[in-house]
């Protein structure tokens, strides 16, 4: 009982932490919000492990959590890059199949990240209706994992579009205490009452530049599975 008590409290900290964050968005309370949920999320990994490692985790993710809440979301862009008939010969498509959604590829630009300056996650994906003229809602989903965590999540942004390939990128600036690690991007699409997603693997390393510092972002290996 008291571990569930202890859990359920420190889950409200960093929701609180977050709260007052995305409210403030600014620098100090950035920081406040990665220093308080550092601290929540590490007596929530010491709640749930019940041993150092745990608080460690918890510690990590939490500090994540509330690093990201200050990320400030910026101009959303998106392009066509290929017609219905040409998307539909790249997939071989045929009416018969229906709704067909893929998302082919996620990624995070530039790879030198400047603390405070715009950088973007890029999404291209497929979509093909039985009717390529015929425009339907589109949703776009992008989120921001720490092994199974979700820290943060972008969107849901609903957009009209008939068949054919897009581009899309949305503008995000990191905060300056984005913790160093290993990240994932998720780029989700739903359309037609299907929906489709891809993961890109990154990590993050601090590094000095000649006006003061970076972060490195390079591209990562798929964790294995326990």
């Amino acid at each position: 009982m008291k571990k569930v008590v202890s859990v359920v409290l420190c889950v409200m900290m960093i929701v609180l932490a977050v709260g007052y964050v995305e409210s403030a968005q600014s620098g100090r309370g950035a920081g406040l919000g990665a220093i308080t949920g550092a601290g929540a999320g590490a007596l929530l990994g010491g709640a749930i492990g019940g041993n150092a490692k745990g608080a460690l985790i918890g510690a990590a993710v939490g500090a994540a959590v509330g690093a990201l809440a200050g990320a400030i979301i910026g101009n959303y862009i998106d392009r066509q890059e290929r017609n219905a008939v040409q998307t539909a010969q790249m997939y071989d498509y045929k009416p018969a199949q229906g709704s067909v959604v893929r998302v082919e590829n996620v990624r995070v630009e530039p790879e030198l990240i400047v603390p405070g300056r715009p950088s973007k996650l890029v999404m291209t994906y497929a979509i093909l209706e039985p009717d390529s003229k015929r425009s339907i809602p589109v949703v776009e989903r992008r989120q921001i994992l720490s092994g199974q965590e979700m820290l943060k999540e972008i969107g849901p942004k609903t957009v009209d579009r008939v068949s054919g390939t897009y581009y899309s990128e949305q503008e995000v600036t990191f905060p300056k205490n984005l913790p160093q690690g290993h990240y994932a991007m998720k780029g989700v699409v739903e359309a037609g009452g299907k929906s489709s997603q891809q993961e890109a693997f990154f990590k993050v390393a601090r590094v000095k530049t000649d006006s003061g510092y970076a972060y490195l972002i390079q591209k990562d290996e798929a964790p294995s599975s326990p």
